[in-house]
């Protein structure tokens, strides 16, 4: 499946940004609304936006200058023209809290753009190096953005190669349908894979075992290679992504629809199927290759402040998925995923969030190893370990049909000015409850995966994040796992 790429390691960042054409803001954007301070944006999944016009303000869609939840009408300015897109950041601002702007006087410009080398390191994919750009479009009348495009390429000396081309659109045909379109490509040589359920071990001895039933000796020819190999897996993948996602009003929860596809191709340049001798070629000869076909219908109420910074608000979703031959998948399988995140203000200026995370997400049939080890709902990502959920635990370590999961973080904004540049400190826990199958759980039911870390990151602008995190787990002998990312987990 297409997933958020995961940049891990700690390394060495170079940021060049630039602003292809500014004006100064119209009195009646909606970026005057009242909104928290601190952590604050819009409702998006990346980083950049901005936009006026130096033609008159257009008159927002219809759908969009509706009532607020109260009852209210919009704001109104002195000539009395109605704020259209005001609910879409009223949503997430909490009562008795203070009502500041979302940037400061200065202005928005209405494109934004960033490329960001990347550097880094990590014992599973070796020194890498990547390149990010975002370009954002802004209009008054559509948050967090109205166009955005992202663009990715990874690799490392593992050869670890990763590259992905996003396209999104807010306010689809002057509707309130928002659209996400995706291609990538993957090819990694050090997938994990240490088999199934929450009692996997990765024991480096019994890969030595494998080995020497193989006639393999210490000193031998390919002796380290086949160890080093025994737990992971090669493949390559091109996916596809389209996405939309529609709010018939303002007090409306969201109604998404996804299909996503990929063809996993087992192996890697120059050499096809799993590693020889392998776990993973002892349980999935053929390597899982085929092509994979899914559909996710969802609905979500996403009531956060910001998107890529909350503060304050919630969000609780609920998805069905699942892949057969009707939609031309060569696996067949259904899915539930149940989420209720929340952003708690700790003091006035919300400078200091806890966000929390719950999630269920429940597979039946017979899915691949990739589809086990991830979630498909409002948010997807890897799971259980990796840059995102069991952080300090090597990537989709821990794989199965029942994934029950609860994330914690502490945000501290500890310097600097909202829509300018901030310091970022805080700390994290995640825990996991996995299971095979209903009726073989595949180790112990009673059985909770923990982990727990510290990150260091910085704000910028309105759109910018990156963060720093190192996790830690008992179950990895406290070896510390760091990553690299450019949005929060939740």
């Amino acid at each position: 499946m297409v997933r958020r790429l995961p940049l891990v390691s700690a390394g060495v960042v170079l940021t060049l940004t630039g602003t292809l054409w500014a004006q100064p803001r119209d009195d009646r954007s909606p970026q005057n609304a009242p909104a928290p301070e601190v952590p604050g944006e819009g409702t998006g999944t990346c980083p950049l936006c901005g936009e006026t016009s130096a033609e008159p303000e257009e008159e927002a869609p219809p759908e969009l200058a509706t009532a607020r939840e109260d009852g209210a009408q919009p704001d109104a300015d002195e000539d009395g023209a109605a704020r259209p897109s005001d609910w879409w950041l009223r949503w997430g601002t909490g009562e008795g809290l203070p009502a500041v702007p979302l940037a400061d006087g200065g202005g928005r410009e209405p494109y934004e753009w960033f490329l960001i080398p990347l550097a880094g390191y990590s014992s599973d994919i070796g020194f890498a190096g990547a390149l990010l750009g975002m370009l954002f479009h802004y209009d008054p009348g559509y948050e967090p953005f109205r166009d955005k495009v992202q663009l990715i390429a990874l690799v490392t000396t593992k050869l670890v190669q990763f590259y992905e081309l996003v396209y999104e659109r807010v306010g689809l045909f002057g509707k309130p349908l928002r659209l996400e379109t995706a291609l990538s490509f993957t090819a990694t040589e050090v997938g994990h894979y240490c088999g199934l359920g929450n009692e996997v071990s990765c024991n480096p001895a019994l890969a030595r075992e494998a080995a020497a039933m193989q006639g393999l000796a210490p000193g031998d020819d390919g002796y380290r290679r086949f160890v080093a190999n025994y737990y992971r897996f090669r493949v390559m993948r091109p996916a596809a992504r389209l996405g939309l996602r529609w709010r018939p009003t303002q007090s409306a929860p969201e109604v998404t629809l996804t299909w996503e596809g990929n063809y996993g191709i087992s192996g890697y340049v120059g050499a096809r199927g799993p590693f020889p001798g392998s776990l993973y070629a002892r349980d999935y000869p053929d390597g899982e290759e085929g092509f994979l076909s899914e559909l996710r219908l969802g609905v979500v109420a996403d009531r956060r402040d910001h998107e890529r910074r909350p503060s304050h608000g919630y969000v609780l979703a609920a998805t069905l998925r699942g892949a057969g031959r009707a939609v031309g998948s060569e696996w067949t399988y259904a899915g539930l995923s149940l989420v209720a995140a929340g952003y708690l203000p700790l003091t006035k200026n919300r400078r200091l969030v806890l966000a929390t995370r719950a999630i269920a997400d429940l597979l039946v049939g017979d899915p691949p190893t990739t589809i086990m080890g991830s979630l498909g709902g409002f948010w997807n990502d890897i799971a259980f370990g990796g840059q995102t959920i069991g952080r300090g635990i090597r990537a989709r370590r821990y794989l199965g049909r029942i994934k029950v999961i609860g994330q914690a973080e502490l945000r501290w904004a500890f310097f600097g000015r909202d829509g300018e540049f901030q310091g970022l400190l805080g700390v994290f826990g995640d825990v996991g409850w996995i299971g095979v199958d209903y009726d073989d759980w595949g180790g112990d039911v009673a059985r909770v995966l923990p982990s727990f870390g510290a990150l260091v990151g910085v704000y910028w602008g309105q759109a910018f994040l990156l963060r720093f995190d190192v996790g830690l787990s008992a179950l990895e002998d406290y070896r510390p796992q760091f990553y690299l990312s450019v949005r929060h987990p939740f």
